[in-house]
């Protein structure tokens, strides 16, 4: 079948796409590479340098796994590409019912106590902007571990509306490369579980992800994909509190982003339940702060944009020395909001290593793909996190999902 638009991927920007342009009577085939399984299994890369980036590959994808936060981001630069999503992101809000998360999901001695601590220690904490049913929330705390409750909006809603509106989905089928005649994007190469396989279309557009759409681009002839890389690089402070809870909310309850303008980082706050993940992070201490209120303050930044990903998938990323400023100005404010909630200083702990979780600019507007979002080659588009123009500092997922829909109103 020869399709109106091959997609490559179904996470937040390859579903928001195909919904959009099936339910406008297009022809649209999703090639997704991983399985058509919920809960999708936490995928951890690493740079060349170690520092991890945690993203998931399936129906969905990271969208999946994503703790259902959801804020409008790069408005200004895209703007200046001549993408003003105000539109789209009022569009999105309504139909996923993204909200600041409501107060029926956080507990008198946990975040309503800390907003308190917070207002009189001058200290700008709000509560996050979530994707998430109140009415549904269990509040187990594992957003992350892809919502047994279906409280949490994900990409999987939006891509299931494509298939009731015709669109096809293929699973456990990697796109290796484009198929380009005459400068024309005409198909995608892709191999299955079947063996290899072939797609053809009108317009290709890849939504692989910051890491993997570079991968098939440079593949398919787009030598300059996979440069500038940002990961909005993580650091996470731990500590024991005496009387503050966090454990029975959703994570990433609260975001204080008043330094993100002048000093580049954000900080959110969460709880982590999961001992093994919790022993990844904080090694043979992991006991104390189980038995304990934890409190954990992840310190987010914005990230310098140079990294770079190779056509065999590997990639460098690391902190730079504008990074690491960031980081330890970060970390400073993280000891004052652990210590205002009432964190002895002994108790503060700095998890080891860096860890990013969005990733993009590595096809970035205006350098791999003009402000239609197309590259050099006629008919082959990009449509994720790697055509942002730099490090948001922020949960990218609206943003992502806003640009799909402005790009689908193209068509």
């Amino acid at each position: 079948m020869n399709y109106d638009f091959i997609i490559v991927g179904s996470g937040a920007g390859g579903a928001t796409l195909s919904k959009e342009l099936a339910k406008k009577g297009r022809k649209v085939l999703v090639v997704e590479s991983g399985k058509n399984v919920f809960p999708l299994l936490f995928v951890l890369e690493k740079s060349v340098e170690g520092t991890d980036i945690f993203t998931a590959y399936g129906a969905g994808g990271a969208t999946v796994l994503a703790n259902a936060n959801g804020v409008r981001s790069l408005e200004k630069p895209l703007a200046e590409f001549g993408i003003v999503l105000e539109k789209e992101y009022e569009e999105l809000e309504k139909e996923t019912g993204l909200a600041p998360i409501h107060d029926s999901l956080l507990s008198p001695d946990g975040s309503i106590r800390l907003l308190e601590i917070c207002k009189k220690a001058g200290i700008g904490m709000q509560k996050m902007p979530k994707f998430i049913d109140h009415t549904k929330c269990t509040r187990c705390g594992n957003c992350s571990l892809g919502c047994p409750s279906g409280a949490k909006w994900t990409a999987l809603s939006f891509l299931r509306e494509a298939e009731s509106h015709g669109a096809d989905v293929v699973y456990n089928t990697k796109v290796e490369k484009v198929i380009v005649e005459n400068s024309k994007a005409k198909g995608v190469e892709c191999i299955s579980t079947n063996g290899p396989v072939k797609y053809y279309g009108n317009s290709i557009v890849i939504a692989a992800g910051g890491i993997k759409s570079p991968v098939i681009l440079q593949n398919s002839g787009i030598k300059n994909a996979g440069q500038n890389l940002f990961i909005d690089i993580c650091e996470f402070y731990y500590g024991i509190t005496p009387d503050i809870d966090l454990s029975h909310e959703p994570p990433m309850q609260l975001v204080n982003t008043e330094f993100l303008e002048k000093e580049g980082f954000i900080h959110s706050t969460g709880s982590l339940k999961d001992k093994s993940k919790l022993k990844y992070y904080l090694k043979d201490n992991v006991d104390a702060y189980m038995n304990n209120n934890l409190f954990a303050v992840i310190v987010k930044i914005k990230d310098e944009a140079i990294g770079r990903i190779f056509p065999d998938g590997t990639f460098t990323k690391t902190a730079t020395a504008q990074d690491r400023k960031r980081l330890d100005k970060g970390g400073e404010a993280a000891r004052v909001l652990l210590m205002a909630a009432g964190a002895k200083p002994e108790t503060i702990q700095k998890r080891e290593g860096l860890y990013g979780g969005h990733n993009g600019a590595s096809a970035a507007i205006g350098v791999v793909v003009d402000n239609n979002l197309q590259t050099k080659i006629d008919n082959l588009f990009v449509c994720d996190g790697s055509v942002l123009p730099e490090s948001p500092g922020l949960p990218p997922i609206l943003t992502i999902m806003a640009i799909a829909k402005w790009f689908a109103k193209k068509w």
